[in-house]
C-alpha cells in the first residue's frame, strides 16, 4: 500500500466533507491520501450517520475521482489484508456486483471454461435488493460452485476445487453495509464502483464490468494508481452487460487494460446480430442446459465465448483470433 501519513485521528471527519462541499471556487475533490483516510474513518465507525450520508452523497453529486476511488480501495484492502492467507495464488479475480436483467449471467460459464482449463478463479460479490435482477450468487448451487464463509475457506476452497464464489458481507462486512445504504438514499455511492476493485485473494487478473461508460477509464486509472505499489497484477475494464463482467456480442466492446503499471486497450469486436432489448433470456434452468448441450442458444454461446476469449486474451497472451479460437476449443472440450 501506498506509504502516507495517518491523519485520522488528528483531522475530524468534517474536513473532508468540507473539503468536497464547499462553494464551487473552494471546494476540491480529495487527494489519494485524503480519501484513504476518511474511509478508514468510516470502516472504524468514527462518523456519524448524518456525515456518512452527506459524504457519499457529494461525492456521487461529481462522481469519485481516480485518486479517491484508489484511496477507498487503499483503505477498505488494509481492513482486511490481516485475514488474506499466505502463498495462495489466484488466477483471475471475478467481481459481481450488479445483477442481471435481460440476460442470464452467461460469464458463469466462460468461468467454469477458465477452471476447467486449469485457472483459479475467485469470483466475489453481493445479492442487491433489486428483485428484477439475477445475481450470480443464486446459481452457486446450481454449477456445484462453493460459497466461503471468509478469505480463509476461499483460498481452501480455490485450492481444491479451481472456483469460489464469496459474498463481500464474509470478508470486508462495512462494505456491505455501506452497499446497502443505496435502499435508503435512493442512489448508488461510490462504494458500488471501489466494491470490484478490491482483488481480495490478490489474483494476477482482475476483471472489472461496469455500465456507464466512462467508468471503465475510471477503473483504468485506478489500477495505474494502484500499481506503483502492485505492478505484477493486471486489470481488465470494459462497459460489460448490465453492469457485469460479461461482453455483448451484438455490439463491439472496448476494453481498458492495465499491466505492468501501463494502461493499453484492445476491441473485441460485434459478432451476433442484434438482439432486441425487450426480449428476455432468464429462466435459471437454460444455462446449465446449455452447458450440457440439452438446447441450443446462440447469443448465450456467443456470450461465454466472447467473455472467455477476451480474458483468454490477457491471461494467455493472445491475439483475438487466437484466443477465439483457443475459447471455442475450450467449449468443444467442455
Amino acid at each position: 500500500m501506498t506509504n502516507v501519513t495517518n491523519i485520522t485521528e488528528t483531522v475530524p471527519f468534517q474536513f473532508y466533507i468540507q473539503t468536497i462541499g464547499r462553494g464551487a471556487k473552494r471546494r476540491r475533490s480529495l487527494t489519494q491520501a485524503e480519501a484513504k483516510n476518511a474511509m478508514a474513518m468510516i470502516l472504524k465507525g468514527k462518523v456519524t450517520d448524518m456525515q456518512l450520508g452527506a459524504f457519499l452523497m457529494l461525492i456521487r453529486v461529481r462522481e469519485e475521482t481516480s485518486e479517491e476511488a484508489a484511496g477507498f480501495v487503499e483503505a477498505i484492502r488494509e481492513s482486511f489484508q490481516p485475514q488474506v492467507p499466505d502463498k495462495i495464488k489466484v488466477d483471475v479475480d471475478w467481481g459481481s456486483y450488479a445483477g442481471k436483467r435481460r440476460t442470464l449471467p452467461w460469464f458463469l460459464l466462460s468461468i467454469q471454461l477458465l477452471v476447467d482449463a486449469g485457472y483459479k478463479v475467485l469470483l466475489h460479490g453481493i445479492v442487491g435488493s433489486d428483485e428484477g435482477r439475477l445475481y450470480s450468487e443464486s446459481f452457486m448451487d446450481t454449477l456445484w460452485w462453493p460459497v466461503a464463509s471468509d478469505l480463509a475457506e476461499a483460498a481452501q476452497n480455490i485450492e481444491q476445487r479451481g472456483v469460489c464464489y464469496l459474498p463481500i458481507e464474509n470478508y470486508a462486512p462495512p462494505v456491505k453495509t455501506l452497499m446497502d445504504n443505496r435502499a435508503e438514499l435512493g442512489l448508488r455511492s461510490p462504494v458500488h464502483t471501489v466494491a470490484r476493485m478490491l482483488n481480495p485473494l490478490n489474483a494476477g487478473l482482475s476483471v472489472h464490468g461496469v455500465f456507464h461508460k466512462g467508468y471503465d477509464d475510471l477503473h483504468q486509472l485506478v489500477a495505474q494508481r494502484l500499481s506503483v505499489d502492485n505492478d505484477s497484477q493486471s486489470v481488465l475494464a470494459f462497459c460489460g452487460d448490465a453492469g457485469e463482467a460479461e461482453v455483448r456480442p451484438d455490439r463491439k466492446t472496448v476494453i481498458k487494460c492495465v499491466s505492468n503499471g501501463q494502461a493499453t486497450e484492445f476491441d473485441m469486436p460485434k459478432t451476433f446480430v442484434n438482439v432486441d432489448p425487450t426480449q428476455k433470456s432468464v429462466n435459471p434452468d437454460d444455462l446449465l442446459a446449455l452447458w450440457r448441450g440439452e438446447i441450443e442458444h446462440d447469443y448465450g454461446k456467443a456470450s461465454v465465448l466472447e467473455t472467455l476469449a477476451m480474458v483468454l486474451v490477457k491471461l494467455e497472451g493472445l491475439t483475438i483470433e487466437q484466443a477465439w479460437a483457443r475459447a471455442e476449443s475450450l467449449w468443444l472440450a467442455r
